[in-house]
C-alpha cells in the first residue's frame, strides 16, 4: 500500500507540473502572437555585451531585425508543447502505478512516445542555436580569430532517447508475457 502512495504524490507532483507547464506554455503562445504584430519594446531595447577586453563585441541595438528574439520565444514555445506531452505521458504511467497496474499496453504506450519525444529533441535543440547564431554573426566584431556555425544534435539526449525506446520494447515483451500469464491462469 505504501508503494501505490508515493506513487500516488509522484502522480500529482507530474500533474502538478503539466498544468504549470500549459499555463506557461500559454503566456509563451500569447507572447508570440503579441511580437508577431507588434514588435516596437524589442527594438527600443540597447543592448551591447563585450567580452574579453575588446576581443569580442556584440551591439544588438545596431540591428533593426528583431526575428533573433522571436525565434528564441518560438523555440521556448516549442519546448514547452513537448515537455507538456512528456509530462502526459508521465501521468499515465504514475496514475496506472498508483492503481497497481504496470503491464498494461498504455504504460508501453507513454514509454515510447516519450522515447519518441527525447528523439525529436534531440534533433530540434540545435535548430535554435544554430538560426541565433547565424542571426548573430553579422553582429559579431571580432579582433582575432574567426568565426565557425555549425549546427549539432544534443548527444545525451539522443543516448537517452534510444534507451529509452529500447526500454518501451523490452517492456512491450513484458506486457505480452503478463497478458499471457493472465490468459493460463
Amino acid at each position: 500500500m505504501k508503494r501505490t502512495n508515493g506513487y500516488r504524490i509522484l502522480f500529482y507532483l507530474v500533474n502538478t507540473l503539466f498544468w504549470f507547464n500549459i499555463f506557461v506554455a500559454g503566456i509563451m503562445g500569447m507572447l508570440v502572437i503579441y511580437l508577431q504584430f507588434d514588435d516596437s519594446i524589442l527594438q527600443n531595447s540597447s543592448f551591447n555585451l563585450s567580452l574579453g577586453k575588446g576581443l569580442f563585441d556584440i551591439k544588438l541595438n545596431e540591428s533593426p531585425n528583431t526575428k533573433l528574439v522571436q525565434i528564441w520565444v518560438l523555440a521556448l514555445l516549442i519546448s514547452c508543447f513537448l515537455s507538456i506531452a512528456m509530462l502526459w505521458n508521465f501521468k499515465v504511467l504514475f496514475k496506472n502505478a498508483a492503481k497497481g497496474i504496470i503491464f498494461v499496453s498504455s504504460n508501453t504506450k507513454a514509454i515510447f512516445v516519450t522515447g519518441i519525444i527525447f528523439l525529436i529533441g534531440s534533433f530540434a535543440a540545435g535548430v535554435p542555436k544554430f538560426f541565433i547564431a547565424a542571426k548573430l554573426a553579422p553582429l559579431l566584431n571580432i579582433k582575432h580569430g574567426t568565426i565557425t556555425i555549425s549546427y549539432s544534435i544534443d548527444g545525451i539526449l539522443f543516448i537517452a532517447a534510444v534507451f529509452i525506446l529500447l526500454l518501451g520494447a523490452f517492456f512491450k515483451k513484458a506486457v505480452a508475457i503478463a497478458q499471457e500469464n493472465e490468459l493460463t491462469i
